[in-house]
Order: C-alpha cells, then structure tokens, then sequence
C-alpha cells in the first residue's frame, strides 16, 4: 500500500494532475456560471460598440464633407450676394433720386402757379385801384373844368345828344 500511497502523492504533486483538476474546476464553475453566456454578451456588445463607431464615424465624415463642401464655395457665395445687395441699393438710391427730382419739379410747378396766381390777384387789385383813381381824378378833373368854363358844359352836353343821335339811327 505504501506504493499506492507514494504513486497517489506523485500523482497529486504533478503538475498535470493539477492542471487537469484545474480545467475540471473551471469547467464545473463556467457551466454554474454561465460564463459563456456572459463571455458571448459582452463579445455581442463589443461589436455593437464596433458598429456603433463605425456609423458615428461616416456620419461625421459625411458631415465634415458636407461642411468642407459648403465652406469651398461661401466666398463666391458672399461676393455673390454683395454684388447682388450693391446692385439693389444702386436702384434704389436711384428711385429715391428720381423720386426726389419729380417730387421738387411738382413743389417749384406749385410755387410758380402760386406765385403766377398771386402776381394775376395783385395785378387785377392793381389795375382796379389804378381805374378806380384814374376815374375818379377825371371826375374831378371834368368837375374842376366845368366849374372854370362853364361854357364847356353846354358844349360836352351838345356832344353827347349828338353821339346818342349817332347810335339811335
């Protein structure tokens, strides 16, 4: 027995005999464990993750293309659009000017006429006071004659008969 007893101290001092329990153990404690279950799930979330990565990372090439794209052509872009914006406060400037112009063509138009119509009232005024004056100095012009020849009296009397004989015929 003591042979046996050596051979089994051998056996469980050897080093393949330990790996072997070893391997027995691990496979006893995965199959409770279920550590192929856990190795599987964390493997499948692993090339989730890949997945994931890969597609946020065409996106943001993508993006970064797009944006690149965008940006090569904004300086023609903004001359563009300045030269558009020059070109419309150039008209516009211009239909203020034209604006401008006719609106002082109406207002001197409107001066002139009312100064054409207040010349036309002054000139009338004028012209009645100027009659009004001229008849009455020969009123007393005529009054002042008569009173100094009265024979003039007769005479302008004897004219006027005349006159009114001319008309009646």
């Amino acid at each position: 027995m003591s042979e046996f007893a050596n051979f089994w101290n051998l056996i469980l001092e050897s080093n393949t005999f330990n790996f072997i329990v070893l391997l027995v153990l691990l496979t006893i404690v995965m199959q409770k464990l279920k550590i192929s279950d856990a190795v599987e799930k964390l493997k499948d979330e692993i090339v989730e993750a890949i997945e994931n990565s890969k597609r946020a990372r065409a996106n943001a090439e993508k993006k970064y293309s797009d944006a690149k794209s965008k940006i090569e052509h904004i300086e023609d872009e903004i001359s563009e659009r300045l030269s558009i914006a020059s070109k419309q406060a150039e008209n516009i400037a211009g239909s203020i000017s034209e604006n401008v112009s006719r609106k002082l063509k109406q207002i001197e138009n409107n001066a002139l006429k009312v100064i054409e119509a207040e010349e036309k009232t002054l000139l009338t005024s004028l012209t009645d006071k100027t009659s009004k004056s001229s008849v009455e100095l020969a009123s007393n012009y005529i009054k002042l004659m008569l009173e100094k020849q009265p024979d003039l009296h007769k005479k302008y009397i004897e004219e006027s008969i005349d006159e009114l004989d001319k008309v009646k015929v």
